[in-house]
């Protein structure tokens, strides 16, 4: 059924001006006209919507989530399958309903929940799945305790357990293991991290040629690799092995701000968990001092990016069960950008991070139509994106799949 939103204020993603009194027409699951408001006219049959001014945005995106770590903490007890499902699909549908319309797993997901969603099965985001992650033995996602050499199996299917291979092939088995599996994308881990007991946060994490082997896989299949990178030379590595997308990338000078550009890298930082995490109280004490670490350095390492002219996408980093408030990175992001700056790093960046500029991330003729309407003005208060209420519309190709109107 075709859809014809009038009278909305457009912030089409693009980071131009907001545009009042805007009418935008979706058939066939895409935008085919956007025009002054009252110019539109629609077959019959088609359903009308008074927007009332309300804004009109492209769907947000976030490319580091992950739904499948939905553990609170490392002594959770072992739980059901049918548990761990609810709880996934629970923040897939939580992530829809906040107005994420495509999401790029950044490890720990099977792929299946990613069909599921495409098929009907589940109400979420479009997910771009990474299957388990790539981890050294000993690295960041080598959950497996000191006195252990028992690492727990992935279920295909339903379980996405990290993947940890030493050296470049069983790098490269591992990554077309993914792939066969149906990831879009491979993540690998070249740092320490702050969760992770076992290993420094300046620890490098896979040799250049290991990395490299994994980046020869995914560009074989015409995709990219993203590295977990905390630290220069953890960054200086991924880009020496053809990395296209750096996380978290929490301590980046100048020097490597400017080779991250010339490479036409991508940043995806996340702050948002990191002023999350530095509320819990019971977070040990390894964990406290490594992430006082990252976030006393993050916002001067995206400050450097944005100077260097670094492509910047949007990811939260969110962990463990209900995952909500994800478009509060946005909140975090716009304290150093500016509001417009942080929503085109969530619609338009991102969506060029995942090739999929030519279907989303804008609001224009010929694309998705996946759009959500949103009660207040985002670049007064970027705030009210955080909040689901304020989502009062979402619209995914041909489906409005949140109504609050």
């Amino acid at each position: 059924m075709a859809l014809l939103l009038n009278d909305a204020t457009l912030i089409d993603g693009t980071g131009a001006d907001p545009r009042p009194h805007v009418s935008v027409l979706v058939e066939g699951g895409r935008i085919t006209r956007v025009a002054g408001a009252g110019s539109i006219t629609a077959a019959d049959g088609a359903r009308s919507v008074d927007c009332g001014g309300m804004t009109l945005m492209p769907g947000l995106t976030d490319a580091h989530v992950h739904f499948g770590l939905t553990a609170e903490g490392d002594s959770d007890p072992v739980e059901s399958h049918v548990s761990y499902v609810l709880k996934v699909v629970e923040n897939i549908r939580i992530a829809l309903d906040e107005g994420f319309t495509t999401v790029r797993d950044a490890g720990g997901l099977d792929p299946a929940y990613a069909a599921a969603v495409a098929e009907g099965q589940i109400a979420g985001p479009r997910i771009l799945p990474s299957g388990s992650f790539l981890s050294q033995t000993g690295g960041h996602g080598d959950h497996r305790s000191r006195w252990s050499d028992v690492a727990p199996p992935s279920i295909p299917g339903l379980v996405a357990h990290t993947e940890i291979c030493d050296g470049a092939d069983e790098v490269r088995r591992a990554a077309r293991r993914q792939i066969r599996r149906g990831a879009t994308q491979i993540k690998v881990m070249a740092s320490g991290g702050v969760m992770s007991p076992n290993d420094p946060l300046e620890s490098l994490q896979f040799t250049v040629d290991e990395m490299a082997a994994a980046v020869h896989e995914a560009r074989a299949f015409g995709t990219y690799v993203l590295a977990h990178c905390h630290t220069p030379g953890a960054i200086a590595n991924a880009l020496d092995a053809g990395v296209r997308s750096i996380e978290h990338g929490s301590i980046l000078d100048e020097t490597l701000a400017k080779r991250m550009a010339r490479q036409e890298a991508y940043l995806v930082p996340t702050l948002v968990i990191l002023e999350l995490l530095s509320k819990i109280e019971g977070l040990p004490e390894f964990s406290r001092r490594k992430m006082e670490l990252v976030r006393g350095e993050m916002r001067g390492s995206v400050a450097a990016a944005r100077a260097a002219g670094v492509r910047i996408g949007s990811g939260s980093d969110l962990l463990g069960p209900r995952q909500s408030r994800r478009a509060a990175e946005l909140v975090e992001k716009a304290k150093e950008s500016g509001p417009m700056e942080a929503i085109v790093s969530a619609t338009r960046t991102n969506a060029q991070l995942f090739n999929m500029e030519d279907r989303i991330g804008t609001v224009a003729e010929g694309k998705d139509a996946d759009l959500i309407l949103v009660g207040g003005d985002p670049l007064a208060d970027i705030g009210v994106l955080a909040d689901a209420q304020n989502v009062r519309l979402v619209v995914q190709g041909e489906r409005v799949v949140k109504d609050l109107l």
